[in-house]
């Protein structure tokens, strides 16, 4: 994709609320099957993972996306508030851009903040969360079936890699792994953060550990996603 389409796109990313103004009015956009890749200040490259629910659609000719999808992608932090008289009765979202060193933190690999430079320490890290990911979908779906309608999204974006053990001796192939894995839903909305701790051996796979830190929180649902609370 051009660069010059993702600036076109910035400039025309859809705020996904309705508010009170347009309740009335109703537009009609086609699904828009689309590869976007962000091309970021320090140089590094970061293709979007569309999910369901979160798709770009195309209005008189433009592209729109999720502003919090396109928002988070560039680089940036999204802050929702409801209407209120301080809002002047409207939809309040705020967008933040950090400065590129706080970017290119916001941008590295899972194991610790470095920069995205394949090696094959983050090669073998990134096989493993992803060997993992279908023990944390089941076991978080089941945790968060009581608060939202849908199960929640793991994406190993939002999966670090927290600490490797070897419980055995030297070359001892036994190992505790712990992850901290924050789910989304929608359009990226976060919708907890949470610490599994597996082992990991000849015998299989076996969660040792789970502990719920947060979430969800109502504030990070914009109006047309409330829905998915329960």
């Amino acid at each position: 994709m051009k660069k010059h389409f993702i600036s076109g796109v910035l400039c025309g990313a859809l705020l996904m609320a309705t508010t009170s103004v347009f309740a009335s009015s109703v537009i009609e956009a086609t699904i828009f099957p689309s590869k976007v890749t962000f091309f970021l200040a320090n140089g590094l490259s970061k293709e979007v993972q569309l999910q369901e629910g979160e798709e770009v659609l195309n209005y008189n000719n433009k592209a729109y996306i999720p502003l919090r999808l396109f928002a988070e992608s560039s680089g940036a932090l999204v802050k929702y508030t409801q209407t209120s008289p301080e809002t002047d009765n409207k939809q309040k979202i705020d967008v933040h851009y950090v400065v590129e060193e706080a970017l290119s933190e916001q941008t590295s690999n899972a194991a610790g903040n470095r920069p995205l430079k394949d090696s094959r320490e983050l090669q073998l890290q990134d096989m493993l969360v992803t060997s993992l990911l279908p023990h944390m979908q089941q076991k978080l779906a089941d945790i968060y079936e009581d608060v939202i309608t849908v199960p929640p999204i793991i994406h190993p974006d939002y999966v670090s890699v927290e600490s490797v053990e070897r419980v055995a001796a030297f070359r001892g192939f036994d190992f505790l792994i712990t992850i901290d894995a924050q789910p989304i839903v929608g359009p990226h909305i976060p919708v907890g953060e949470d610490v599994l701790t597996y082992r990991i051996s000849s015998a299989g796979v076996e969660l040792k550990n789970f502990e719920h830190l947060r979430g969800p929180n109502k504030d990070d649902f914009l109006p047309n996603y409330q829905n998915l609370l329960k």
